[in-house]
Parts: C-alpha cells; sequence; structure tokens
C-alpha cells in the first residue's frame, strides 16, 4: 500500500453500510446476552424470583456498546456512533423492561434511567477517546510543513 492509499484509508470515514453493520451487531450481541423475555425467573427457593440476566450478560452487552462507539469514533463518525448504537439498546431495553412481568413493584423507569445516563457516560468517553486518537493518528500522518521539515 503507498503512502497516500494509507492516508486516503486512515482518513476515510465510516460510510452508512458500515455504520448499519455495526448497530446491527450490537443489536445482535444485546438479543443474545438479554434475551427477549425479561420476565423474573423463579429462584432456589419456592418464593424467590430473580432476573434473568446476569452481570455477565450486561457487561458484555456494555462492552460490546463501548467497542462498536470507539470503532465508529476511529472511522470519524464519534457523534453519530455514539446515537446510533446507544438509541436502539436503549429503545430496545426500555421496551423489554416495561413488558416484563414482575413479583411487586414494576420499577422499570428508574432502572432505564440508569441504563441512560450510564451508557450514554460511557459512549460519550470511548466516543471522545476514539475522536482523539483519530486526530492523533491523521496528525501522524499528515505531511510535515514548515521550517521543522527543512530539517
Amino acid at each position: 500500500m503507498t503512502t497516500s492509499r494509507s492516508r486516503a484509508a486512515v482518513r476515510g470515514t465510516a460510510g452508512p453500510v458500515e455504520i448499519a453493520l455495526v448497530v446491527a451487531a450490537a443489536v445482535i450481541v444485546w438479543w443474545l446476552a438479554m434475551g427477549w423475555d425479561w420476565s423474573v425467573v423463579p429462584a432456589d427457593s419456592p418464593n424467590s424470583y430473580r432476573d434473568p440476566q446476569s452481570g455477565l450478560d450486561w457487561a458484555l452487552v456494555y462492552l460490546t456498546a463501548m467497542a462498536c462507539v470507539g470503532w465508529l469514533a476511529l472511522r470519524g463518525r464519534a457523534v453519530v456512533g455514539a446515537v446510533a448504537v446507544v438509541l436502539p439498546l436503549v429503545v430496545l431495553s426500555g421496551w423489554r423492561m416495561a413488558a416484563a412481568e414482575v413479583i411487586g413493584a414494576n420499577l422499570w423507569p428508574i432502572g432505564l434511567a440508569v441504563m441512560i445516563v450510564t451508557l450514554a457516560v460511557v459512549s460519550a468517553a470511548v466516543a471522545a477517546v476514539g475522536a482523539w486518537l483519530r486526530r492523533r493518528r491523521l496528525a501522524g500522518t499528515a505531511p510535515e510543513s514548515g521550517p521543522s521539515s527543512a530539517r
């Protein structure tokens, strides 16, 4: 690969198809990790129930969202990537939380609010770091100019 081609590859931004594929990957991991039915399931004793998702399921969804947002930020779509990845995950999770059958008070709005805040903060941080790394990488591939290049 020539230098001009490598610069073009680094400077290229993610197109609509790439963004859609990355978002689809995040949604598929969400669906596989979290499942469709979020109703409580019986636990060890007869009158106790537990959530159908474990902490590991949530961690997998968050790590996947972070990877997807980071990838799109490195490809020049930090803001679009953060919104495009987070919004479907929040909407789907809110829908499944609201539709779930629970024992006692259904506090899905609180769970959704916590998810929105935490996922938004994490995604914004990853998008900022990805955009910063992209800027540094682009600055490193730019031809030098000015008095320091004459050395």
